[in-house]
Protein backbone atom coordinates (compact mmCIF):
# COMPACT_ATOMS: atom_id res chain seq x y z
CA UNK A 1 0.00 0.00 0.00
CA UNK A 2 2.87 2.35 0.84
CA UNK A 3 4.42 1.78 -2.60
CA UNK A 4 1.17 2.21 -4.54
CA UNK A 5 0.64 5.86 -3.56
CA UNK A 6 4.04 7.16 -4.78
CA UNK A 7 3.60 5.10 -7.96
CA UNK A 8 0.14 6.58 -8.51
CA UNK A 9 1.49 10.12 -8.04
CA UNK A 10 4.33 9.38 -10.46
CA UNK A 11 1.86 8.20 -13.12
CA UNK A 12 -0.36 11.24 -12.59
CA UNK A 13 2.72 13.42 -13.05
CA UNK A 14 3.70 11.47 -16.18
CA UNK A 15 0.21 12.12 -17.55
CA UNK A 16 0.60 15.80 -16.73
CA UNK A 17 3.96 15.99 -18.53
CA UNK A 18 2.64 14.22 -21.62
CA UNK A 19 -0.43 16.47 -21.74
CA UNK A 20 1.50 19.70 -21.14
CA UNK A 21 3.13 19.22 -24.52
CA UNK A 22 1.68 18.93 -28.02
CA UNK A 23 -1.77 17.62 -26.86
CA UNK A 24 -2.29 20.44 -24.36
CA UNK A 25 -1.16 23.21 -26.68
CA UNK A 26 -3.16 21.74 -29.57
CA UNK A 27 -6.31 21.80 -27.45
CA UNK A 28 -5.39 25.25 -26.14
CA UNK A 29 -5.26 26.51 -29.74
CA UNK A 30 -8.51 24.78 -30.62
CA UNK A 31 -10.32 26.45 -27.73
CA UNK A 32 -8.83 29.80 -28.69
CA UNK A 33 -10.58 29.37 -32.02
CA UNK A 34 -13.83 28.30 -30.39
CA UNK A 35 -13.80 31.29 -28.06
CA UNK A 36 -13.50 33.64 -31.04
CA UNK A 37 -16.51 31.96 -32.68
CA UNK A 38 -18.45 32.11 -29.42
CA UNK A 39 -17.76 35.82 -28.99
CA UNK A 40 -18.87 36.51 -32.57
CA UNK A 41 -22.04 34.50 -31.88
CA UNK A 42 -22.90 36.83 -28.99
CA UNK A 43 -21.61 34.85 -26.01
CA UNK A 44 -20.37 36.84 -23.07
CA UNK A 45 -17.16 35.82 -21.27
CA UNK A 46 -18.74 33.59 -18.64
CA UNK A 47 -21.06 31.92 -21.12
CA UNK A 48 -18.11 30.92 -23.31
CA UNK A 49 -16.18 29.52 -20.35
CA UNK A 50 -19.24 27.72 -18.93
CA UNK A 51 -19.87 26.10 -22.34
CA UNK A 52 -16.34 24.71 -22.46
CA UNK A 53 -16.56 23.39 -18.90
CA UNK A 54 -19.96 21.73 -19.27
CA UNK A 55 -20.14 20.62 -22.92
CA UNK A 56 -16.42 19.80 -23.34
CA UNK A 57 -16.84 18.63 -26.90
CA UNK A 58 -15.99 20.88 -29.83
CA UNK A 59 -18.77 19.70 -32.20
CA UNK A 60 -21.40 20.41 -29.53
CA UNK A 61 -19.81 23.72 -28.62
CA UNK A 62 -19.67 24.90 -32.24
CA UNK A 63 -23.28 23.76 -32.80
CA UNK A 64 -24.33 25.74 -29.72
CA UNK A 65 -22.54 28.90 -30.87
CA UNK A 66 -23.84 28.62 -34.45
CA UNK A 67 -27.47 28.17 -33.42
CA UNK A 68 -27.23 30.82 -30.70
CA UNK A 69 -26.01 33.31 -33.33
CA UNK A 70 -29.19 32.72 -35.35
CA UNK A 71 -31.43 33.17 -32.27
CA UNK A 72 -32.67 29.58 -32.45
CA UNK A 73 -34.96 28.26 -29.73
CA UNK A 74 -33.46 26.71 -26.61
CA UNK A 75 -35.13 23.39 -27.46
CA UNK A 76 -33.51 23.28 -30.89
CA UNK A 77 -30.12 24.22 -29.41
CA UNK A 78 -30.48 21.50 -26.75
CA UNK A 79 -31.35 18.84 -29.34
CA UNK A 80 -28.54 19.89 -31.71
CA UNK A 81 -25.88 19.93 -28.96
CA UNK A 82 -27.12 16.59 -27.62
CA UNK A 83 -26.96 14.98 -31.06
CA UNK A 84 -23.53 16.48 -31.76
CA UNK A 85 -22.17 15.10 -28.49
CA UNK A 86 -24.04 11.79 -28.71
CA UNK A 87 -21.37 10.42 -31.03
CA UNK A 88 -18.96 10.87 -28.11
CA UNK A 89 -20.88 8.15 -26.26
CA UNK A 90 -19.22 5.38 -28.29
CA UNK A 91 -15.84 6.94 -27.61
CA UNK A 92 -16.58 6.99 -23.86
CA UNK A 93 -17.67 3.33 -23.93
CA UNK A 94 -14.48 2.46 -25.79
CA UNK A 95 -12.43 4.54 -23.33
CA UNK A 96 -14.05 2.78 -20.36
CA UNK A 97 -13.01 -0.55 -21.88
CA UNK A 98 -9.45 0.68 -22.45
CA UNK A 99 -9.28 1.79 -18.81
CA UNK A 100 -10.87 -1.54 -17.86
CA UNK A 101 -12.92 0.44 -15.36
CA UNK A 102 -15.24 -2.47 -14.51
CA UNK A 103 -12.29 -4.31 -13.01
CA UNK A 104 -11.90 -1.71 -10.27
CA UNK A 105 -14.25 -0.42 -7.58
CA UNK A 106 -14.60 3.14 -8.83
CA UNK A 107 -17.28 5.28 -7.07
CA UNK A 108 -20.11 6.57 -9.26
CA UNK A 109 -19.12 10.24 -8.81
CA UNK A 110 -15.59 9.43 -9.93
CA UNK A 111 -16.87 7.59 -13.01
CA UNK A 112 -18.94 10.65 -13.93
CA UNK A 113 -15.84 12.87 -13.68
CA UNK A 114 -13.71 10.38 -15.62
CA UNK A 115 -16.23 10.13 -18.44
CA UNK A 116 -16.91 13.87 -18.59
CA UNK A 117 -13.19 14.63 -18.94
CA UNK A 118 -12.75 12.09 -21.73
CA UNK A 119 -12.05 14.25 -24.76
CA UNK A 120 -10.96 12.60 -27.98
CA UNK A 121 -7.40 13.71 -27.18
CA UNK A 122 -7.32 11.75 -23.92
CA UNK A 123 -9.10 8.79 -25.54
CA UNK A 124 -6.48 8.61 -28.28
CA UNK A 125 -3.68 8.99 -25.72
CA UNK A 126 -4.80 6.11 -23.49
CA UNK A 127 -5.27 3.97 -26.59
CA UNK A 128 -1.67 4.79 -27.49
CA UNK A 129 -0.39 4.13 -23.94
CA UNK A 130 -2.42 1.03 -23.01
CA UNK A 131 0.36 -1.36 -24.07
CA UNK A 132 2.96 0.55 -22.06
CA UNK A 133 1.08 0.94 -18.74
CA UNK A 134 -0.65 -1.75 -16.68
CA UNK A 135 -4.44 -1.70 -16.33
CA UNK A 136 -4.31 -0.82 -12.63
CA UNK A 137 -2.03 2.16 -13.37
CA UNK A 138 -3.73 3.50 -16.50
CA UNK A 139 -6.47 5.36 -14.59
CA UNK A 140 -3.84 7.31 -12.62
CA UNK A 141 -2.07 8.24 -15.85
CA UNK A 142 -5.38 9.17 -17.47
CA UNK A 143 -6.32 11.37 -14.49
CA UNK A 144 -3.16 13.45 -14.81
CA UNK A 145 -3.47 13.66 -18.58
CA UNK A 146 -7.19 14.49 -18.83
CA UNK A 147 -7.21 17.09 -16.04
CA UNK A 148 -4.25 18.83 -17.67
CA UNK A 149 -5.79 19.08 -21.14
CA UNK A 150 -9.07 20.19 -19.54
CA UNK A 151 -7.15 23.01 -17.86
CA UNK A 152 -5.46 23.92 -21.16
CA UNK A 153 -8.89 23.98 -22.84
CA UNK A 154 -10.33 26.35 -20.24
CA UNK A 155 -7.27 28.61 -20.47
CA UNK A 156 -7.63 28.66 -24.25
CA UNK A 157 -11.26 29.75 -23.89
CA UNK A 158 -10.35 32.43 -21.33
CA UNK A 159 -7.58 33.93 -23.43
CA UNK A 160 -9.30 33.44 -26.79
CA UNK A 161 -12.21 35.63 -25.74
CA UNK A 162 -9.92 38.67 -25.64
CA UNK A 163 -7.06 37.76 -27.97
CA UNK A 164 -9.25 38.43 -31.00
CA UNK A 165 -8.76 42.14 -30.29
CA UNK A 166 -5.06 41.75 -31.12
CA UNK A 167 -4.83 38.86 -33.62
CA UNK A 168 -6.76 38.26 -36.84
CA UNK A 169 -9.95 36.29 -36.22
CA UNK A 170 -9.40 34.38 -39.50
CA UNK A 171 -6.09 33.06 -38.15
CA UNK A 172 -7.65 32.10 -34.82
CA UNK A 173 -10.46 30.18 -36.53
CA UNK A 174 -7.86 28.01 -38.28
CA UNK A 175 -6.56 26.94 -34.85
CA UNK A 176 -9.76 24.94 -34.33
CA UNK A 177 -8.32 22.30 -36.67
CA UNK A 178 -5.08 21.74 -34.70
CA UNK A 179 -6.51 19.11 -32.36
CA UNK A 180 -8.24 17.07 -35.12
CA UNK A 181 -4.97 17.00 -37.07
CA UNK A 182 -3.05 15.90 -33.97
CA UNK A 183 -5.58 13.12 -33.27
CA UNK A 184 -5.41 12.01 -36.90
CA UNK A 185 -1.63 11.65 -36.76
CA UNK A 186 -1.78 9.88 -33.39
CA UNK A 187 -4.39 7.33 -34.49
CA UNK A 188 -2.72 6.69 -37.86
CA UNK A 189 0.45 5.78 -35.98
CA UNK A 190 -1.46 3.60 -33.51
CA UNK A 191 -0.72 -0.13 -33.33
CA UNK A 192 -4.45 -0.81 -33.23
CA UNK A 193 -5.49 -1.81 -36.77
CA UNK A 194 -9.17 -1.15 -36.03
CA UNK A 195 -8.44 2.50 -35.15
CA UNK A 196 -6.34 2.97 -38.27
CA UNK A 197 -9.00 1.35 -40.44
CA UNK A 198 -11.64 3.65 -38.93
CA UNK A 199 -9.53 6.72 -39.80
CA UNK A 200 -8.87 5.57 -43.38
CA UNK A 201 -12.53 4.68 -43.91
CA UNK A 202 -13.74 7.99 -42.48
CA UNK A 203 -11.24 9.88 -44.66
CA UNK A 204 -12.37 8.01 -47.77
CA UNK A 205 -16.07 8.79 -47.22
CA UNK A 206 -15.25 12.40 -46.32
CA UNK A 207 -13.66 12.83 -49.73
Amino acid sequence: MSNSQPKSKALIFQGFLNAANVPGFALFGTMLGFSVLAKEAGFDFWMAVFTTITVWGLPGQVAFASLYATSSSLLLIFIAVSLANMRMMLMVISGANILNIRKFKVPLWKKIVIFHLMAITSWAQIGFMKDQIKDEDLISYYSGFSITIFTFGILGTLIGFYIGDFISNEFLRVLIFITPLYILLLVVNSKDRTNRLAVYTGGFFAI
